[in-house]
């Protein structure tokens, strides 16, 4: 099964909040230990630092470990949502010169993507409670690296002349799926075009294996 990491989700989670929560215990005590005991302030300073430096070293191994991946179209990449899983895959590609009123240079790649709420993923206390998914950034990444995200012109464009009926953010039950489309603009001589959908920010950024933080590799989707 294709996902965003190498390290369990809910590990990954639980090691993070974790940290940062004996990170802050240890700093007010710090704090605490610097006006009662100064000399006693150092080793909670002490264990501060050999704490953060762990999880920098553990963050690390798992990105050196890590290396990119491509899944087949039509093959899913799954995300964890702690209680249940959402995937996504490619379902239809298209290639175009013009769109609606919209033209370009190079070419309009058209991506149909499913969404899926995987009910073989799902806690046992979860329920069929609808879940609203947060939509992934996607963009495609050709051979040399560079990256295009979504044609705010050629989406437009799309949304004209097609009746596509749903939104990145349309709620779901276990079970259920529906497709939505996006429309990449690629100038002419980009090759092995792949697709990446995920989050980078925060907290993605700092959690253990995942594809978002520093060095790690990248699961794509073939078009």
């Amino acid at each position: 099964m294709y996902s965003n990491g190498n390290f369990e989700s809910h590990l990954a989670a639980l090691c993070f909040l974790g940290t940062a929560g004996l990170t802050v215990v240890l700093a007010v005590a710090t704090v605490v230990l610097f006006f009662a005991r100064r000399t006693w302030a150092r080793y909670s300073a002490l264990a501060i630092v050999v704490l953060l430096a762990g999880y920098a070293a553990v963050l690390a191994f798992f990105s050196w470990a890590s290396f990119d991946r491509t899944v087949a179209r039509g093959d899913e990449k799954f995300f964890c949502a702690l209680d249940c899983h959402i995937a996504y895959s490619v379902q239809n590609v298209e290639r175009r010169k013009v769109i609606g009123d919209a033209t370009t240079q190079g070419e309009f790649v058209v991506v149909t993507v499913r969404t899926h709420f995987d009910e073989r993923t799902i806690a046992p206390w979860r329920g069929n409670g609808a879940l609203k998914p947060a939509p992934p950034m996607l963009e495609l990444v050709d051979s040399k690296g560079r990256s295009y995200p979504v044609s705010p012109v050629g989406q437009q464009a799309w949304e004209k002349v097609a009746a596509d009926s749903h939104s990145p953010t349309d709620p779901l039950r276990p079970g259920e799926s529906y497709e939505t489309t996006w429309v990449f603009d690629v100038p002419a001589g980009a090759q092995s075009v792949r697709m990446f959908a995920g989050w980078q920010g925060f907290p993605e950024y700092l959690l253990i294996g995942d594809e978002s933080s520093p060095g790690h590799g990248k699961t794509y989707f073939a078009l």
